[in-house]
């Protein structure tokens, strides 16, 4: 028998052709020039966009004006192994509270994809940020990544290394990253319609964000800066939402 239109639908790569001739609203970047330059206006606001860049070119400092605005409703925004530790007091600086983000460590890589999973069907994530780290993920994981973030309307950012591009993606938005004499220098390698575009981008407070020095997060004040946690993977339950004290 021959599967019916509901059947094909529920595949994460498919859907109606009407729903892909209307792009839905995107979420701003806070540079309108980008914004004038993604298919969705700005970040897709329930899609796996990934990131394409050797760590310490801005990547983080990108997202965080749409960080800002996504965290105003109180809801968290989970970094999964970072390779540094955000500079608290910049984030405050950026409008972005400290206390709405939630580092975790895992104990191995591949518990990344399963602690993903969890966040995102936890209803208390405005945005899942991923780092891939040395070993690339396979496809069927990236695809069922990209599923979760269109049927739980969160969006995932997912940091990769440049050589990633040469590996097919499902994700609909795929960015480029590189230094320059200018600041930042960003190539959409993927998206919906037209790609190619590059766009430079002149270094800014958000954007010149570096790791946190060593030791612990940095405080402001007697509030928490960075909540912390490491999450062993087994009971399926939601993350505690652990904070760090002064």
């Amino acid at each position: 028998m021959r599967p019916g239109p509901a059947h094909l639908l529920r595949h994460p790569g498919l859907r109606p052709a009407v729903a892909a001739a209307t792009p839905s609203p995107g979420i701003a970047t806070g540079h309108a020039s980008l914004d004038a330059l993604l298919h969705w206006r700005g970040w897709p606001a329930a899609a796996l966009t990934e990131l394409l860049a050797e760590p310490g070119l801005g990547e983080f400092g990108l997202v965080i004006p749409a960080l800002a605005r996504l965290t105003v409703a109180g809801r968290l925004v989970f970094l999964i192994d970072p390779p540094h530790l955000p500079h608290a007091q910049a984030l405050c600086q950026a409008g972005l509270p400290g206390e709405c983000l939630l580092v975790l460590r895992c104990p191995a890589s591949r518990d990344r994809f399963w602690a993903g999973e969890q966040i995102l069907r936890s209803g208390t994530c405005a945005v899942l940020m991923l780092w891939e780290g040395s070993e690339p993920w396979r496809h069927a994981q990236l695809l069922r990544l990209q599923s979760t973030a269109r049927t739980t309307a969160t969006p995932i950012f997912l940091y990769r290394r440049p050589q990633a591009i040469r590996a097919a993606s499902p994700a609909p938005l795929r960015i480029g990253l590189q230094g320059s004499r200018n600041g930042t220098r960003l190539t959409i390698h993927k998206q919906p319609g037209p790609s190619g575009q590059t766009l430079s981008l002149a270094p800014s407070t958000a954007a010149a964000i570096g790791p946190a020095r060593a030791g612990p997060p940095q405080l402001l004040g007697r509030q928490p800066a960075l909540q912390m946690a490491d999450w062993p993977p087994g009971n399926g339950a939601p993350p505690p939402r652990l904070q760090v004290s002064p």
